[in-house]
């Protein structure tokens, strides 16, 4: 197979990924897999609380990947900043003087930033890097998996503008309508109109109070030699992430008062049913595989929280 080949059949598989998913966690993390096709690494910054926030990454060290996580860029300065501000920008390499966000990362002499953009503004930024002659190098296959990441966030924020209640659209995968998502107050005590930046924030850093860890990039258990499990496998981390996601403060106060099974009864059992019709054919070891992904993404490993 051809290096063309190759990198097309990556597209194609990765944006039809892009079009199924509702989940800004997996829209996100099927846009960073799909990096791959044309730059050796890849890093995601998201736009929360007025900040650049590392996400995830791909092809760096362990230890580079676990300081991007952490990192945390000044949306109003540098490279990040001037990116997010040319609204017409599709990707756009470092000028003199400008610098890409440092989080350990070492040898790499070339590097490209790519905005995606909802509703006009830059919620994230995948910015790809390389060594001197490293292939592949094709900021366009990348610009072109923003495109249909863009495209998917904002028909999802159009969706929940035209219902009013941020619930999901019929069409949404049985993942989110496990998990529908319920408005909450903003600070000065309104309603928050949902937010595409807002959901996408699932899996960054979020304020020290939550106490809800980061997702690492990483799926629950290792990698399963059978295809058909490994995707129900990540399919039951998807349904986790997106309970946690919409029932962020019953996650807080159920680890904390220890009533986290009670306070998302209901959510866990949507989730469960949703599993089981997707996945009948593997049984209680499938369900297996989606109790594990709640003890991880919602009691935070501790499984007696759900018991």
């Amino acid at each position: 197979m051809t290096r063309e080949t190759e990198t097309l059949e990556t597209l194609d598989r990765k944006l039809a990924e892009l079009a199924s998913f509702l989940s800004p966690s997996e829209i996100f993390r099927a846009l960073l897999e799909g990096s791959v096709a044309g730059v050796p690494r890849a890093a995601i910054f998201l736009m929360r609380d007025g900040r650049w926030k590392g996400w995830s990454s791909i092809g760096y060290t362990a230890d580079a990947a676990a300081q991007q996580r952490q990192a945390v860029v000044p949306a109003d300065t540098g490279w990040l900043a001037a990116l997010a501000a040319e609204e017409d920008v599709r990707w756009r390499s470092l000028t003199a003087g400008e610098h890409a966000p440092a989080f350990g990362q070492t040898g790499y002499t070339e590097a490209v930033g790519l905005p995606v953009r909802v509703g006009g503004k830059a919620i994230a930024i995948v910015v790809a890097e390389r060594a001197p002659g490293e292939a592949p190098w094709s900021p366009a296959a990348v610009a072109i998996l923003c495109q249909a990441a863009r495209l998917r966030l904002e028909l999802d924020l159009a969706w929940r503008r035209l219902k009013g209640t941020g619930g999901p659209s019929p069409s949404a995968s049985a993942a989110v309508e496990a998990a529908p998502p319920a408005p909450r107050p903003s600070p000065e005590g309104t309603r928050e109109e949902p937010r595409v930046a807002a959901a996408a924030a699932v899996a960054e850093a979020p304020s020290p109070a939550t106490g809800i860890a980061p997702w690492s990039g990483v799926a629950a258990g290792k990698a399963d030699a059978d295809p058909r499990r490994e995707e129900a496998r990540r399919y039951a981390r998807l349904v986790a992430t997106d309970i946690r996601l919409y029932n962020e403060e019953a996650v807080v106060v159920g680890r904390r008062q220890r009533d986290l099974a009670s306070r998302l009864k209901e959510h866990i059992q949507r989730g469960r049913e949703a599993f089981t019709r997707r996945f009948p054919d593997l049984g209680a070891d499938g369900v297996k595989l989606l109790d594990d992904a709640y003890v991880q993404v919602l009691a935070g490993g501790d499984a007696s929280l759900l018991s």
